[in-house]
């Protein structure tokens, strides 16, 4: 039991660490995305949306090098730009700030069942709700915001031209899957296993 207490002690830092630096990330991201003051005074800017999306060079630019005289092939991978949003995007947006809402719910849960785990308060049905919400919301947010990812870039297509290059639409592939796959694996496994003791206990 003193090594469930250990893990639930690290587990408890890491869940804080990652939320403060996410939380940061992503207050710095708004930052570095939101409109300049001569935009704001522009109407036109008052019904689009900053994004960010893949492009791929259509052929190699040639750039100088200044140091050697020679030319080298050069490009961008990443542009950002302003959409409009489709009503699709903007659905998701609405889904988006609802999963995340609930998302912090899970995070209290979360933080709760490593606190019983530190308590060698285990295996109990308590933990199994918690053990839910702090897993199955944050996943959810994640896949919403792949769909935004995807939905943006689809609008970028739509809407956008930049000579020389392609806007290229979210990949699936970019999503890490087995991650997903692996937290959901364990948690049921962790919710079996809370059964299955509860389970002997009644038998014993």
């Amino acid at each position: 039991m003193k090594t469930f207490k250990i893990i639930g002690l690290i587990a408890l830092l890491i869940v804080l660490f990652e939320f403060i630096g996410g939380f940061n990330d992503g207050w710095n991201d708004v930052n570095k995305l939101a409109p300049i003051s001569m935009e704001r005074t522009n109407p036109a800017f008052d019904k689009v949306t900053a994004t960010t999306f893949d492009v791929l060079p259509d052929s190699a630019i040639q750039a100088t090098n200044s140091q050697t005289g020679t030319a080298a092939p050069t490009g961008f991978m990443q542009c950002h730009s302003y959409i409009v949003p489709s009503g699709l995007t903007t659905f998701i947006y609405i889904l988006l700030g609802i999963t995340g809402l609930v998302s912090f719910y899970g995070l209290y849960n979360l933080i709760r069942l490593f606190i019983s785990i530190i308590r060698k308060e285990v295996f109990t049905s308590t933990n199994i709700r918690r053990i839910r919400w702090g897993v199955y919301p944050p996943i959810a947010y994640h896949l919403v915001k792949y769909l935004l990812n995807w939905s943006e870039t689809r609008d970028a297509m739509a809407q956008l031209t930049i000579p020389g290059y392609t806007i290229q639409p979210a990949s699936p592939f970019e999503f890490s899957w087995i991650g997903i796959l692996l937290l959901i694996l364990l948690t049921e496994v962790f919710v079996v296993a809370v059964k299955l003791k509860q389970e002997n206990d009644l038998t014993i």
